[in-house]
């Protein structure tokens, strides 16, 4: 390519990728801009660019996701990725936490059968265990009016959800590099191609949802919360059909492949992603909430 060296063998790895990272965060220019308009409208454009050699007018696909990441940390909580004490845990929990207060037959019929997802029987006993032995210790220590109940769990809980969350949004990408690598291994790719690719899909994906909630956010405060209840809905929806739309373009860009492949591997791929974020995401998001309170 005119006006751009040979690229090193080297270059293709996890240390040069971290490396050029933290060299264009300490020193952002013009390249931001052209990087994030073709991230959002080129897709695929970056990450073959960055696996062919061709970086210089780029910024680095970890300072990309950062910077999307960052976006993301500085946006108000509306989103699938910061899970409430709720969202965690079993009906049976949810009473539990709210003993006391006035709860509609209709909503404790449901509470009691609902069996919260499918890794709440391990959520629901940590829950009970640290509530139990934490109780135990205060009546111990105050006998009168010692006491902590799933309520005060529920509260510390969800103090720290929010934030807890949106640094460990990342954890999809690994694993989304690992489903492009099973999906086309016969390119002469190394892994870390296939986590460029995974770092530039899963950032506009972040971008695409804090803009698809922007409208939203804004509602939220002109309107009544069952409105915006709903349109959370759609736009989620909404957020997955981009997103496929988006993955069909950047993978025939990227690995080149016949349409009817890049089809069947975007679905594959956002079956992988969904499976990521609902069987290791979500419990590891609790168990690190877990140990921090």
């Amino acid at each position: 390519m005119c006006g751009q060296r040979a690229l090193d063998p080297d270059e293709r790895r996890f240390g040069h990728l971290l490396r050029d990272a933290f060299g264009v965060l300490t020193n952002l220019d013009g390249r931001a801009w052209r990087t994030f308009i073709a991230l959002l409208f080129r897709p695929g454009q970056l990450s073959r660019d960055y696996i062919a050699g061709r970086r210089i007018f780029w910024l680095s696909p970890i300072a990309v996701f950062l910077l999307a990441n960052l976006l993301f940390f500085l946006s108000p909580p509306i989103s699938d990725f910061t899970l409430q004490f709720e969202d965690q845990v079993t009906g049976e929990v949810i009473l539990m936490a709210n003993e006391g207060q006035t709860v509609s037959p209709q909503l404790e019929a449901l509470l009691r059968d609902w069996r919260g997802p499918v890794y709440s029987p391990l959520t629901s006993g940590l829950v009970k265990g640290r509530v139990e032995a934490r109780d135990a210790a205060a009546r111990a220590e105050n006998p009168p009016t010692g006491s902590y109940s799933v309520s005060s769990y529920r509260d510390a809980y969800n103090a720290v959800s929010s934030e807890t969350g949106k640094l460990l949004i990342g954890l999809h990408i690994p694993f989304m590099a690992l489903a492009l690598a099973a999906l086309f291994p016969a390119r002469r790719l190394l892994f870390t191609d296939h986590f460029v690719a995974a770092l530039h899909m899963f950032s506009f994906f972040i971008i695409a949802q804090q803009l698809l909630m922007l409208p939203l956010r804004i509602a939220s405060g002109l309107t009544d919360a069952s409105w915006v209840s709903a349109g959370f809905s759609y736009l989620v929806l909404t957020g997955l059909l981009v997103f496929a739309a988006y993955m069909v373009i950047a993978i025939r860009a990227i690995y080149a492949a016949a349409w009817w492949r890049t089809a069947l591997s975007s679905v594959a791929l956002l079956a992988a992603l969904l499976a990521t974020h609902l069987l290791i995401y979500r419990p590891v998001q609790f168990l690190v909430i877990h140990a921090l309170i």
